[in-house]
């Protein structure tokens, strides 16, 4: 086992990446806060992230560092060198004290951000939540991937073809008390029960915190149901587990594996069978409809049930109740294209 573990350690090293949402992994030393670029003189906007120096916010920072030199702002993307959520409200808290005009932030821990949010809200900073929310903060919207509901769906289904709409499946999460993950498993199995009542459950829902634990819990589910015929893997950092455990069992092929993985994360498993799918979104484009998001606040200009946003070839919706952005419908990853995000 201690050779499993080391192996899948250093496998994850290639793939690192924050968890969405819901993607968590390791990264670079702690980011403090410095300019990104684009519109020199302009109002400075930020984004603070899971974990920065993994290829999943390196992509949303492309996306929105374009978006903001073409809208005449500075952009600044800092965030914690691990998933650290102490860590995190202090370099929120860094650039309020900077001066920052708009923040958005994908808060790891939203219990422990809301108050720095409500004190940045007082200074009359625009604050705005992205990738990830606080639903009972004073953010002034939240920037969604997809809805839980499409996301939940979408992965169901992805395994439900494989497996012909029957048989046991198993589902590896993360941490028990990440909300958005909770949610996402949940429409996840509304999903089954609702179009696949010939499919079950088998073990409960698996928690973990990193991959090495998803890779035991995957194993314990294939050993305790030998005919077991489809996983689910939450979180970024339980796909590379999940997927190795199939494919460490001689049954990739045989077990159909989708999850929440960036294409980064999951192509090695993809193009070995051991994966069927990974289900994520575009993540330039979140980047691209944050800083749009709090362009238009700081302009005063209100959203509309349907927007257009420079850089988006889809009009975005907004939920008014809910104060959502969504970003549009879930992207699936398959052998077929997987290759062509570098992400």
């Amino acid at each position: 086992m201690r050779k499993i573990r080391a192996g899948i350690v250093a496998t994850l090293s290639a793939f690192a990446l924050a968890a969405c949402s819901t993607v968590g992994g390791s990264a670079s030393p702690s980011a403090a806060p410095d300019g990104g670029g684009g519109g020199e003189g302009g109002k400075k906007v930020a984004f603070v992230s899971q974990v920065e120096g993994v290829p999943y916010f390196s992509a949303f920072k492309q996306g929105a560092t374009e978006t903001a030199s073409s809208l005449g702002m500075s952009y600044t993307q800092a965030g914690p060198a691990t998933a650290d959520a102490t860590e995190q409200v202090r370099i929120f808290n860094s650039l309020v004290q900077q001066g920052y005009a708009a923040i958005a932030v994908s808060p790891l821990d939203p219990r422990s951000m809301n108050p720095a949010i409500a004190a940045a809200r007082k200074k009359g900073i625009v604050v705005i939540t992205s990738d990830a929310d606080a639903p009972d903060s004073e953010r002034q919207v939240f920037v969604q991937q997809a809805t839980d509901a499409a996301l939940g769906a979408t992965v169901m289904d992805q395994i439900a073809e494989k497996m012909g709409g029957q048989g046991k499946y198993g589902i590896v999460s993360g941490a028990a008390d990440t909300q958005t993950f909770n949610s996402w498993v949940a429409e996840a199995r509304k999903r089954q029960e609702a179009a696949y009542p010939k499919m079950q459950l088998v073990g409960g829902v698996r928690y973990t915190t990193d991959t090495a634990q998803a890779l035991k819990e995957a194993q314990d589910l294939m050993t305790a149901n030998p005919d077991l015929k489809g996983l689910i893997a939450v979180p970024s950092t339980a796909v590379p587990g999940v997927a190795q455990a199939v494919q460490n069992a001689g049954k990739a092929g045989q077990i159909a594996v989708s999850g929440f993985g960036s294409p980064k994360t999951a192509r090695t498993y993809v193009d070995s069978g051991a994966m069927t799918s990974t289900v994520l979104w575009d993540v330039p484009q979140l980047g691209i409809l944050t800083v749009w998001a709090m362009k238009q606040l700081l302009d005063g200009k209100e959203f509309t049930a349907d927007n257009t946003v420079p850089g988006l070839k889809q009009p975005v919706k907004y939920d008014a109740g809910h104060k959502t952005l969504v970003l549009g419908p879930p992207m699936v990853f398959t052998k077929s294209n997987i290759a062509q995000f570098d992400y």
